[in-house]
């Protein structure tokens, strides 16, 4: 869930952003439950930070 979290708060994949709320709503979560998932999906972003980076790179 929290890719999908952040792909829609971000707006990835040629889709708008939705707010907090919205994605709450969306998948009938309350508000800390959505930030608990973006937030562990940015710490896990940044564990694989240079991996990434490489991707990105080659």
């Amino acid at each position: 869930m929290n890719v999908q979290v952040l792909t829609l708060q971000f707006g990835l994949e040629g889709q708008g952003k939705l707010t907090v709320k919205q994605i709450a709503q969306k998948f009938n979560l309350s508000h800390s439950k959505v930030r608990s998932a973006h937030g562990q999906g940015m710490k896990a972003l940044r564990r694989e930070q240079d991996q990434i980076k490489n991707y990105l790179v080659s």
